[in-house]
């Protein structure tokens, strides 16, 4: 999903919504840089170099930049972007609501990532 896919999903969810398309933006690069620092990097997971709107940022992002996680998992992205637009509404129920969903399929990921970029092994002394 590119980051002008997730916003464009998100105002469908959030019509009417008066959040700047920057801000969303800034959020979908802290979200790409977060997932990369707290799952990807862990699981030693290659292959997501050229995407995350945390490494395309240069002085903004494009609508055509390519988002971190991938299909099927992608859907996170606008259920992400409507959450915060809720937290800065403080529409604090719709926001619980959001991140719920958000992060149900944000844990489908990392389910997947584990099954796929298994660490190698070690060997432990006692």
């Amino acid at each position: 999903m590119t980051a002008g896919e997730a916003i464009n999903q998100a105002r469908a969810l959030r019509p009417g919504c008066e959040i700047g398309e920057e801000t969303m933006k800034e959020w979908l690069r802290r979200e790409d840089g977060e997932i990369r620092t707290r799952l990807l990097e862990p699981a030693g997971a290659d292959g997501f170099d050229g995407a995350g709107a945390d490494l395309l940022w240069t002085d903004g992002l494009a609508d055509g930049a390519e988002l971190l996680v991938p299909f099927p998992f992608d859907g996170m992205y606008p259920h992400y972007l409507s959450a915060m637009v809720d937290a800065a509404l403080g529409e604090n129920d719709r926001y619980s609501g959001e991140m719920s969903r958000c992060n149900a399929v944000l844990s489908e990921f990392a389910v997947w990532l584990r099954r796929s970029f298994r660490p190698a092994p070690r060997s432990v002394r006692w």
